[in-house]
């Protein structure tokens, strides 16, 4: 009598169903471990904050204030000085909005990014030749003032020592 591949097919099968009832009750048991695991390591020991920080909202606001008040200039200018003023009053205010972006992260040095912006900002008016365009930056360079105070005033990092 010839055997059929089949043949043991039912003693084959529940095999297999017992292997992989088997295997799905590790990995169930092994996820749990991870989830607590990764529930005791990452939440309940660290605090994420997810709230922005004002200095990044009024560096953002002070940054695009900036670079819409420069394509203005740019755009309203009568000569190729005051074109000059907006073009630098335009980079000035991307670097506001660059220490705007890393005042969460590194606030001392987003705090200095942010007043050499304003700073720069301001000696770029006399290019033109003209204190006019001192009105219409003030503003910028008052907000960015502002947030490079709140990042200087910000507690130190507790893993650094002051000197």
């Amino acid at each position: 009598m010839k055997r059929s591949p089949f043949s043991g097919g039912k003693r084959a099968f529940s095999g297999f169903l017992q292997a992989c009832a088997s295997l799905w009750d590790r990995i169930a048991h092994d996820s749990v471990t991870y989830a607590r695991q990764f529930r005791t390591t990452f939440i309940q020991r660290r605090v994420i904050r997810k709230t922005m920080k004002k200095q990044f909202l009024l560096g953002l606001v002070g940054g695009i204030l900036g670079i819409i008040t420069a394509i203005f200039v740019i755009y309203s200018a009568t000569g190729s000085d005051q074109t000059l003023s907006g073009v630098q009053a335009a980079l000035f205010s991307s670097m506001g909005l660059m220490g705007a972006v890393i005042a969460n992260k590194e606030t001392r040095f987003a705090g200095w990014m942010l007043l050499l912006s304003a700073v720069f900002i301001t000696l770029s008016v006399p290019v033109a030749g003209t204190l006019n365009l001192l009105f219409l930056y003030m503003p910028t360079v008052v907000i960015l003032g502002i947030t490079a105070i709140l990042c200087f005033m910000e507690p130190a990092d507790e893993g650094t020592v002051p000197e």
